[in-house]
C-alpha cells in the first residue's frame, strides 16, 4: 500500500537538543489521534543491516512513561511584520505613507502589502494579478496597473485626507530613479479608510484580519514611513524620485523603521521617539539590499540605507509556537550519552532525540564526544523530490524515504538549508523548534543509501560502547555557549561524521583547545566548512549565507553575504583566513557518492613516530568494507592544501590516501579559477582525493585527521575487528594514555 504523506502523523520536538543530569527538558506534541504513550530510551546503535552492530536501545525508568492526552499542532507560516498603536484610530486622518517594494514570485494569488485589521476585515494595499489595488474594508478602491515583475523596484505613497485616498506608485530605474509615475484618486466609503474595529494593529506583507496570518507576500519592503499629515504632490513626486521621506516629511512623521541598523533583532525600534516597534514574525531576513543599494559598499554597518529593507517568504517557518505537551526531568544518574523521546498512538511513532550532559562539576569521562547538531538542523526537514529521477555525481538511482516526502508534503514543518524558498532564494535561517523528520534515529539517507548525519554517527557511538570507552556527549550549541569550559575537562574531543557548520565561538574554543594541549579526533569529512551564527536573541536558529563560492545549493544576493545576526562575513571558513587545515590539517576537496574506496598507507605510516597508529595492521590498504557506500573513503571528503600558507600547517604528515576514486567524485568549486578541458573526476584527478593526517601541536597535544564522511561506517564490519578499528582504537588510546 502507498503512504499517505500527507496525513498528518504524530511528531514531535523538545525545548533545546541537550540538558545535564538533573535538569529538565520539554517536549511538544502533535498528535492527530490525540492520546498518545511515551517512553524514554538510551541510544546505541540503530542500524540492524549484516555487518553492522544491530539495533542496540535501552528502556530508562521515568515519570515521564505513560499515556497522554493530545491534539493536533501546527507551525504558523510566512513571514511578516507587525506593530500596534492603540492610538492611531484616534488620531485618524489625515494619514500619509510611503514605502519600496520587490517582488520575487508574484504567484496568481493576493499577496498583501500592508494593512490595517480589525473584525475580520482589513484596509490593505495588495498585489493582485500584477498590480496594485487599495482594496478599504474589503472593497477595492482604487488600483494602478504597474505590471509588477519579479526582481524590479517599485515605491509607493498614500495619501489619505478629506473623504478621498490618492495613490502613486512606479517602478524604479537601476539607479533608483523614477519611471512613469502614475496614480489613482478614489473617494472613501462611507465608513472610512479603516475598517470597522480597527484598534491600531497594522501588519506587512500579510493580513491578520482572520484567525492567522494569510495572504502572505513575498518579497523585499523597504523605507517604510508614516505620516500624521497630508503630503503634497511635489513631496510625493520628490520621495518617489528618492529623497529621503524622513527628510522631506520631518516632524509630520509618526512611524519610521531603519531596517539597515543593528541587524540582529526581530524587532526593529522605531526612529521616533515613544513610537511603536516593528515587530518581525517567522523569520523574515535582515542585512539585505535596499532599492538605494548600487553595489559600492557590502556591509550594513557601512551604509545603512541601502540596507533599509527586510526579506519576507511566504514559506518561512520559525517553529516554537506548539503548546507543551510533557516534561522530562532527566535523572542523575542517566549516564551522559544520546536519548530519544518515543511516541505512539497506535498508528504512528516518532523518536524525538535529545543528548544528556553530566551536571555541572560531576565527575566526567576522559573522551567526549561533539555532536554535529548543527549539522542536523541545516539538513533539517530536507526534501528534494525533483531528484527521485537521479542525482548526477550518486552512483545509482535515488530512494527517497517516507520522512522526505512527509516533508515535502507538509509545509508548516518549514525548509532545510538545502531547500530553496519558492522564489528561488536560499534559506538563510534554521530553527530548532519544530519536528525535523529526518534527524531521527532510524532514517536511511538518499544520498548514501545507508544511514547519514544523526543516524550514521552511531557508528561512532556503538564502538565506543563495544570497546567499554566511557564518554561524555556536547552538541554544537554547547560549545558555542560555554567555549573553551566546555571542552578543557576532556583528554579527548571526537567529533561526528560530518561536523560541517561551525561558529567562531566554536573554532576559538576548538584551536584554543589543541594549542592548550588538547587532542581531537576528527573523524569526518567536510568538516568546519560554512561560518555559522546563533542568533544572539533567538539560540534555537542558526544563520547560514552560501556567499559565492564553495560546495553550495545556492549563492547568495550580491551585497548579501553579511550574517545579519552577527555582523560577520558568511560564506566559507577559508575566505576568511581560517579554513579547516589550520585546525585539522585538512580541508574540503571532493564530494561524490559512487563506491567507497580504502586508504593506501604512505611512506611515513610506518616511521618510529607514527608506526604505533597502524600497530596490528598488516595490509597496506584501511577500510576496504563499511556500512557507507562500502568504504572508508567517500562521500564528502578532505585532503591538505597550503592554501597560500592559510591552510596545512607544514608540520602535518599524511599517513595515507585514498585510491581508486571514480569520476563520481568531483573536487569542489573553491579550488578551480577556470575549468580545463577535459574530465576532472577522481579517476584522472590527483586532488580528488581523502588524506588521512597527524598533527602535533606545540602545547603537546595532536589532531588525527580522516577525511571522510564514510569512515566511521567502517567501524562495526567483521564485529569491530577491522583495520579502521584498529587505527581508530590505537589514536584514541594513545591520547588517554598521554593525558
Amino acid at each position: 500500500m502507498t503512504e499517505d504523506h500527507t496525513r498528518p502523523k504524530l511528531l514531535g520536538y523538545s525545548d533545546r537538543f541537550s540538558a545535564r543530569q538533573g535538569e529538565s527538558l520539554s517536549f511538544f506534541v502533535s498528535a492527530p489521534k490525540g492520546e498518545f504513550s511515551a517512553e524514554v530510551y538510551r541510544l546505541i546503535s540503530v542500524d540492524n543491516r549484516e555487518g553492522a552492530g544491530g539495533i542496540k536501545q535501552e528502556l530508562m525508568s521515568s515519570r515521564l512513561s505513560g499515556r497522554y492526552a493530545g491534539a493536533e499542532q501546527k507551525s504558523s507560516i510566512g513571514g511578516y511584520a507587525e506593530f500596534f498603536d492603540p492610538a492611531l484610530p484616534a488620531r485618524g486622518l489625515p494619514l500619509s505613507f510611503t514605502f519600496a517594494f520587490r517582488p520575487t514570485l508574484l504567484p496568481d494569488t493576493e499577496e498583501v502589502l500592508i494593512s490595517f485589521s480589525g473584525n475580520g476585515r482589513s484596509t490593505a494595499l495588495i498585489i493582485s494579478e500584477r498590480t496594485l489595488k487599495l482594496a478599504v474594508n474589503d472593497f477595492e478602491l482604487a488600483k494602478i496597473d504597474l505590471t509588477l515583475a519579479r526582481h524590479g523596484w517599485y515605491r509607493v505613497a498614500l495619501v489619505v485626507q478629506d473623504g478621498a485616498a490618492k495613490l502613486s506608485a512606479t517602478k524604479l530605474t537601476i539607479l533608483g530613479r523614477i519611471e512613469e509615475v502614475r496614480h489613482a484618486v478614489a473617494a472613501l466609503p462611507t465608513g472610512g479608510f479603516f475598517p470597522s474595529g480597527f484598534d491600531g494593529h497594522v501588519t506587512l506583507a500579510a493580513s491578520t484580519s482572520g484567525a492567522a496570518a494569510r495572504k502572505h507576500f513575498t518579497g523585499k519592503i523597504a523605507e517604510v514611513v508614516f505620516a500624521g499629515a497630508a503630503v503634497s504632490e511635489d513631496e510625493i513626486r520628490s520621495i518617489l524620485n528618492g529623497a529621503a521621506a524622513n527628510g522631506v516629511l520631518g516632524t509630520r512623521v509618526i512611524y519610521s523603521w531603519s531596517m539597515g541598523k543593528n541587524t540582529a533583532p526581530m524587532m526593529i525600534p522605531n526612529d521616533v521617539s515613544g513610537a511603536p516597534a516593528l515587530t518581525l514574525l517567522n523569520l523574515p531576513m535582515r542585512a539585505v539590499t535596499g532599492s538605494r543599494w548600487r553595489g559600492g559598499r557590502h556591509h550594513p554597518e557601512l551604509a545603512p540605507d541601502e540596507y533599509n529593507a527586510v526579506f519576507f517568504h511566504r514559506d518561512m517557518v520559525a517553529g516554537g509556537d506548539w503548546k507543551p505537551s510533557l516534561d522530562l526531568e532527566i535523572n542523575p544518574k542517566w549516564r551522559s550519552g544520546v536519548y530519544a523521546l518515543r511516541i505512539q498512538d497506535g498508528t504512528d511513532e516518532d523518536w524525538v532525540p535529545f543528548y544528556v550532559r553530566p551536571a555541572a562539576g560531576a565527575c566526567h569521562s576522559k573522551v567526549v564526544f561533539l555532536a554535529p547538531t548543527n549539522t542536523y538542523l541545516a539538513y533539517g526537514n530536507e526534501h528534494r523530490g525533483y531528484l527521485a529521477n537521479g542525482f548526477s555525481t550518486k552512483d545509482g538511482p535515488v530512494h527517497l524515504q517516507d520522512g522526505d516526502w512527509y516533508a515535502e508534503a507538509h509545509r508548516e514543518l518549514g525548509l532545510s538549508m538545502y531547500n530553496a524558498h519558492e522564489d528561488g532564494a536560499g534559506v538563510a535561517y534554521a530553527s530548532r523548534l519544530r519536528p525535523l523528520v529526518n534527524f531521527r534515529p532510524f532514517h536511511f539517507n538518499w544520498l548514501n543509501d545507508s544511514y547519514r548525519h544523526f543516524a550514521g554517527d552511531f557508528y561512532l557511538l556503538d564502538w565506543l560502547e563495544h570497546h567499554r570507552i566511557h564518554y561524555d556527549v556536547l552538541t554544537d550549541e554547547d560549545l558555542h555557549r560555554e567555549g573553551l569550559s566546555a571542552l578543557k575537562l576532556y583528554d579527548v574531543v571526537i567529533t561526528g561524521s560530518h561536523p560541517e557548520y561551525i561558529s567562531e565561538r566554536m573554532m576559538d574554543a576548538l584551536q584554543e583547545y589543541i594549542d592548550g594541549g588538547g587532542n581531537l579526533m576528527y573523524l569526518g569529512g567536510n568538516g568546519f566548512y560554512w561560518v555559522t551564527s546563533f542568533h544572539p536573541d533567538l539560540p534555537h536558529v542558526i544563520e547560514v549565507r552560501r556567499g559565492h563560492n564553495g560546495m553550495r545549493n545556492y549563492t547568495s544576493q550580491p551585497g548579501e553575504t553579511v550574517h545579519a545576526s552577527t555582523g560577520e562575513q558568511g560564506g566559507l571558513w577559508r575566505n576568511r583566513g581560517r579554513g579547516p587545515q589550520r585546525l585539522t590539517g585538512i580541508g574540503t576537496g571532493a564530494c561524490g557518492w559512487g563506491k567507497a574506496v580504502p586508504y593506501k598507507l604512505s611512506v611515513h605510516a610506518r616511521a618510529p613516530e607514527h608506526a604505533w597508529i597502524f600497530e596490528g595492521v598488516t595490509d597496506e590498504l584501511v577500510g576496504t568494507q563499511g556500512m557507507m557506500l562500502g568504504g572508508a573513503a567517500g562521500d564528502e571528503i578532505d585532503r591538505v592544501d597550503d592554501l597560500g600558507g592559510n591552510g596545512t600547517p607544514p608540520e602535518t604528515t599524511v599517513l595515507a590516501t585514498s585510491v581508486g576514486l571514480t569520476k563520481h567524485y568531483q573536487p569542489v568549486a573553491e579550488d578551480y579559477t577556470y575549468i580545463l578541458p577535459g574530465e576532472q573526476g577522481g579517476s584522472e584527478n590527483p586532488l580528488v582525493r581523502a588524506d588521512m593526517t597527524w598533527l602535533s601541536t606545540k602545547g603537546g597535544g595532536a589532531v588525527f585527521s580522516v577525511g571522510s564522511i564514510c569512515w566511521i561506517g567502517c567501524l562495526p564490519i567483521n564485529n569491530y575487528m577491522n583495520t579502521v578499528s584498529r587505527v581508530t582504537l590505537n589514536v584514541l588510546n594513545r591520547f588517554i594514555k598521554d593525558r
